[in-house]
């Protein structure tokens, strides 16, 4: 298969766009509370700026996937462009999840009202490990 039929295979459908909206959900709501003093422009500026390197981190972890999958025999390996394209997606997904956890940790009702739930979670997290 061609890379982009590979692309329209891994970010297509229905969960595939909920999940991208999610990471683009989760960018444009950390830099809305990171920067609430700036205007939109900055907000909107840092938002693009989190989600393009949510997408560097995908091209990263495609091209890791592709390379190392090269270690494989012949006839278990996957085509490259699927190995890129999966790879992408995952490296996208943990781009965002790591700015989510982020997120939760450094600013004051990141998650609204489930921030209370968190803070509780956070606040026995020592005494688990103590």
């Amino acid at each position: 298969m061609s890379l982009e039929s590979e692309m329209k295979a891994r970010f297509g459908g229905i969960w595939n766009t909920l999940l991208l909206l999610f990471v683009i959900i989760v960018c444009l709501r950390f830099s809305g509370i990171a920067m609430a003093e700036d205007d939109l422009y900055d907000r909107l500026h840092c938002s693009v700026h989190l989600f393009l390197g949510c997408l560097v981190a995908g091209i990263l972890m495609g091209l890791l996937r592709m390379f190392l999958a090269t270690t494989n025999d012949s006839h278990t390996r996957a085509p490259g462009s699927a190995n890129f394209a999966s790879g992408m997606k995952y490296g996208i997904l943990a781009g965002g999840f790591l700015i989510l956890i982020a997120g939760m940790v450094q600013l004051e009702g990141f998650l609204g009202p489930l921030q209370p739930v968190l803070d509780v979670l956070f606040a026995k997290l020592p005494e688990i490990f103590a």
